[in-house]
């Protein structure tokens, strides 16, 4: 099977938040840590001054279990 590495989104510490500063959206999907820590810097620079700002959030990309008897993931 093969591996996949870990996916990395930003999201707003504000409650509900799904859109982003000049057409930027939130949340957002990165395959590396390094572009999703650049996007995160260019959100919390554009901030409003009561924004609380953003972070990364880490998920990691697994199989499926196995269900036994079904034959099946």
């Amino acid at each position: 099977m093969l591996q996949k590495g870990p996916t990395y989104w930003v999201r707003s510490k504000q409650i509900n938040e799904i859109g982003g500063f000049g057409g930027r959206p939130v949340p957002a999907k990165f395959k590396t840590f390094e572009k999703a820590q650049q996007y995160r810097l260019q959100l919390n620079l554009r901030r409003g001054a009561f924004h609380p700002g953003y972070f990364i959030e880490v998920e990691e990309d697994s199989p499926p279990p196995f269900i036994a008897g079904t034959g099946r993931a």
